[in-house]
């Protein structure tokens, strides 16, 4: 029975360990290089279609800044102002011109920095020398004798077993369900900026409408940038989650009884994935706050 609940241990491990490989992978992979570069050539198609909405758009908004602006404006300050929205509408259209490669330079400056925090600490997790050595006592069949002391030993011994059957079953599909989860948002990572990038043209338009119209592309580069760097969000809260949770998640098991032992490790085990899972998915809201 100790080789059994020692590989079903080992077995929810290695499925975290071979899991969350591909979920670093997607939160590294830059969404220009992503499945070959297709997505993004994807992606260029539908953003060269609708781009070219962006100067018609960018027109019509700097006519009504003109009409906002500078006729509603006093004399003497008329001028000053159309060549204040002028200059703005000419700048929006050397951007809108070079928007593809500006948009590229930014998903590039944010894969740098995913790059390198990738490069910092481990992700992988494995069953410990005290885990391996509760497992050893609390399934250790006790010498035969004729004794209430042994038949209290003996189902000790059985119902452990049990417990340790059902917690390393239930921690499998923890650790399953979390990678699933944080798998699914590595692939966000990558199609996020992706899906809004081909409106990149429309938002830059709007930039030549005036100060209040502007907002929106001040917070579509915000949105885009925070997607971006997103993926170097969830490399801090997977590496700095498993380094932290295995480190400070530690019950004192000393004096504990072996079917306290067997829940209490268990938990132990199961509570790093949980959390990482729940930090990994909360990302976006930390990107939101912070852009």
């Amino acid at each position: 029975m100790e080789g059994i609940v020692k590989a079903l241990y080992n077995c929810a491990f290695t499925v975290w360990n071979a899991l969350m490989e591909i979920a670093m992978t997607l939160f590294t992979t830059s969404p220009k290089l992503a499945a070959g570069g297709t997505p993004y050539s994807t992606v260029h198609t539908f953003y060269n279609a609708i781009a070219d909405a962006t100067v018609p758009i960018a027109t019509v908004f700097f006519i009504i800044a003109i009409y906002k602006s500078v006729i509603s404006a006093p004399p003497g300050q008329q001028a000053q102002r159309f060549l204040h929205d002028a200059l703005r509408y000419c700048i929006i259209l050397y951007i809108a011109a070079n928007m593809w490669s500006i948009m590229g330079y930014i998903i590039d400056f944010t894969d740098g920095i995913t790059g390198k925090l990738s490069a910092v600490s481990g992700y992988t997790l494995s069953v410990s020398g005290d885990m391996e050595t509760i497992i050893e006592d609390c399934l250790k069949l006790p010498s035969f004798e004729l004794s209430g002391e042994w038949l209290e030993k003996f189902w000790s011994t059985i119902g452990c077993s049990l417990l340790f059957l059902i917690g390393g079953i239930v921690l499998l599909f923890i650790m399953v369900a979390s990678c699933l989860s944080i798998i699914s948002s590595g692939f966000q990572r990558i199609l996020k900026p992706l899906m809004i990038l081909p409106f990149a043209g429309i938002a830059i338009a709007l930039g030549a409408g005036g100060h209040d119209i502007s907002r929106s592309l001040v917070t579509y580069i915000k949105t885009f940038f925070g997607f971006c760097i997103s993926g170097a969000l969830m490399v801090v809260a997977v590496k700095t989650g498993v380094s932290l949770c295995t480190n400070l998640v530690n019950f004192d098991l000393a004096g504990a009884s072996n079917i306290y032992k067997c829940i209490l490790i268990t938990v132990q085990m199961a509570i790093t994935p949980i959390v990482i899972s729940g930090l990994v998915k909360g990302s976006d809201a930390i990107t939101a706050r912070m852009f």
